[in-house]
């Protein structure tokens, strides 16, 4: 039974290690969407929303944006941060006691919604400021360790892809 066993682990052993394939290398595959500006972060320039259109019990803006293309649509990321006074920057969706703040984008465009998570109605939203940031594919799969949702992480991309560009 010893024999067996010695035999079947040598066996083993010679199988694991004989079992390498080197052969020619394939081809390249296909190259992943080009983003808005070669692959680059675009930080968008903050913006004021003060008017907002009523939808069921709650608020919409809606904007066009042309660096929201089908290929970030479909590959790449976009974000949306609002702007608090006492603390800064912070990505949405974003809750404030009942109130929601989120958006959503398709190419060309994307909409920002207020409304209370009750259910209830929302009180009008009045002036807010906000700031968009979009990621291409690309660059998205180039950075994989980036926190994307941190508004000072995303902007810092953004500077540095400015750097190489």
């Amino acid at each position: 039974m010893k024999k067996l066993m010695l035999l079947l682990f040598a066996g083993t052993v010679l199988f694991a290690t004989s079992c390498v394939k080197t052969g020619p290398q394939g081809p390249q595959g296909i190259q992943g969407p080009a983003g808005a500006d070669g692959a680059q972060v675009i930080g968008e320039d903050a913006f004021t929303v003060n008017t907002w259109t009523a939808s069921g019990n709650g608020w919409i803006a809606t904007f066009s944006d042309p660096n929201l293309t089908t290929a970030v649509y479909n590959y790449g990321v976009f974000e949306v941060y609002k702007y608090y006074t006492s603390s800064g920057w912070t990505n949405l969706p974003d809750m404030n006691g009942l109130t929601s703040t989120v958006f959503n984008f398709r190419p060309g465009y994307f909409d920002i919604f207020v409304y209370n998570t009750d259910g209830s109605a929302t009180t009008y939203p009045g002036t807010v400021q906000f700031r968009a940031v979009v990621i291409p594919s690309t660059y998205k799969q180039a950075h994989p360790n980036t926190d994307w949702t941190n508004y000072n992480t995303a902007i810092a991309a953004q500077a540095e892809a400015k750097k190489t560009k």
